[in-house]
């Protein structure tokens, strides 16, 4: 017995040491790009898309309080703002196919090219993608131009990887300036919580802009304001972020590997098994496949009747939305021992959530609905940081970058697939049931919750003890 003792324990500490993390110029790194960005983008594609649904209807803007035909949903009036509510929607699809189309192939060649070329490209290429797009928007909303003329500009922000890829490069990032354990699974959930905060700002000072000085000037200053935003965080990125991955000798633009790299994730043998991380990426694409049909969905639903929100009122809804990042940043914080079950606890919030926003047409006070709907929905954001802090616990450091391009490509892919599925579905049953996409959100969420659940119970290497691990360099604030 005593002879077996030190076999085990060799058996444990198997496997090649885990390098030290890159220590940053400064222990504050990728939140500002993302808190700056977000807050831009949160802000305008809510302007972008009222602007659309009152430039169709010939610039009528909401005012709170007024009857917006929902005692005769038979008049002509009625079924003529319907109407703008289905075509608003279709040109949301448009947007969504122009940048998430290019997108696909452009997040694989810039997460793998981040591996081996440098980290900072995966920041770089979208925030430039964000400034093209901005700067066109601004053009359209100020001269007055064909609405047609924003989908360019869409495209160019696709090119750049599209926000997804910004997102992915920023996990990539701090996964390479922290330790696995509990402080990568912190640091990574101050990222969603930056987004609650631009989602908060961006809400309010989009809404407060519009409710100032109207249609359209109160949409275009945002926008140049935003073109100025992304001109600071590119700079920003170029001269105050601290590369972590230093390029690779022999490293070139134009190979097949930089392709190849994300197929190797799923291709060469390790100690945990391959399948889990297949199976959550699935997961992730039914996941994202929501959450980027509801920003589009959510806005058209509240302008439109029974509710017809001014844009006031749709600010304030989304900072509701908005405030769950936080909620769910401390609920990670506490909780983070439990990772898996957290994660189901994010998918009831979001069931609770999505399942009272369909009923809240059918309730005597319809905007107080909506409100106890956000809030029931304040932690349904910690279901995707977990999953993607869980899948970067699979692979090795060098890998990051091509996990987080996958990540992204599938981001991209379910926008492509699902946004244009959903827009449809919303804009077909409009006029049956107006909340019945909600109800089958709830479902496709159900399923997310079997899929990780499977990955939990059938994969024993994915254990909770095995993915969160007490280390001494948890707590070294210069590895945060």
């Amino acid at each position: 017995m005593a002879e077996n003792t030190p076999a085990s324990s060799e058996k444990k500490v198997k496997g090649p040491p885990e390098p030290e993390p890159i220590k940053p110029y400064c222990p504050v790194t990728v939140e500002p790009i993302v808190f700056l960005v977000l807050t831009s983008v949160i802000m305008t594609s809510s302007l972008r898309q009222q602007y659309i649904y009152y430039r169709i209807g010939n610039g009528t803007v909401n005012q709170q309080g007024s009857s917006c035909f929902g005692n005769n949903s038979n008049s002509s009036a009625y079924q003529e703002r319907q109407g703008d509510q289905a075509e608003a929607i279709q040109w949301a699809t448009a947007i969504q196919l122009s940048s998430g189309i290019p997108a696909l192939v452009m997040t694989i060649m810039i997460g793998s090219l981040s591996d081996k070329l440098g980290r900072k490209l995966n920041l770089i290429m979208p925030i430039l993608g964000t400034l093209i797009n901005f700067t066109v928007a601004a053009f359209v909303v100020q001269f007055n131009l064909p609405l047609v003329v924003l989908l360019p500009g869409i495209f160019m922000l696709g090119l750049g990887g599209n926000i997804a890829s910004l997102n992915g490069g920023c996990y990539a990032y701090i996964a390479d300036i922290t330790v696995k354990g509990r402080s990568r699974y912190f640091r990574q959930a101050l990222l969603p919580a930056a987004v609650g905060a631009a989602g908060i700002v961006g809400s309010l000072g989009g809404s407060s802009w519009f409710q100032r000085l109207g249609f359209p000037l109160g949409v275009s200053q945002p926008f140049w304001f935003a073109v100025g935003v992304s001109g600071f965080c590119l700079l920003y990125t170029i001269f105050a972020i601290k590369e972590t991955c230093p390029r690779k000798a022999g490293s070139q633009l134009c190979a097949l590997s930089n392709i190849t790299g994300i197929i190797q994730l799923f291709k060469v043998k390790r100690k945990t098994p391959r399948w889990p991380l297949g199976v959550l990426c699935l997961m992730l694409s039914l996941l994202w496949g929501i959450y980027n049909a509801l920003p589009g969905i959510f806005v058209t639903y509240l302008v439109g009747p029974p509710f017809c929100w001014s844009p006031g009122f749709v600010g304030y809804f989304q900072v509701a939305i908005g405030a769950g990042f936080f909620v769910s940043a401390v609920a990670i914080r506490l909780f983070n021992k439990y990772p898996y079950g957290l994660i189901m606890v994010g998918y009831i919030s979001g069931i609770g959530c999505l399942t009272l926003v369909g009923l809240s047409s059918y309730t005597p006070n319809k905007d107080a609905t909506l409100f106890i709907a956000a809030a029931i929905g304040c932690v349904q954001s910690s279901s995707n940081t977990l999953v993607r802090t869980t899948m970067s616990k699979m692979v090795g450091p060098e890998e990051q970058g091509s996990l987080f391009g996958l990540v992204s490509f599938v981001t991209n892919l379910s926008g492509v697939v699902f946004v244009p599925l959903w827009n449809f579905v919303y804009s077909s049953t409009l006029s049956i049931i107006p909340g019945m996409v909600f109800f089958i959100f709830v479902g496709v969420i159900v399923i997310c919750a079997i899929l990780t659940g499977f990955v939990k119970f059938k994969a024993p290497e994915m254990a909770e003890e095995t993915l969160v691990t007490e280390e001494k360099e948890d707590y070294d604030l210069s590895k945060l």
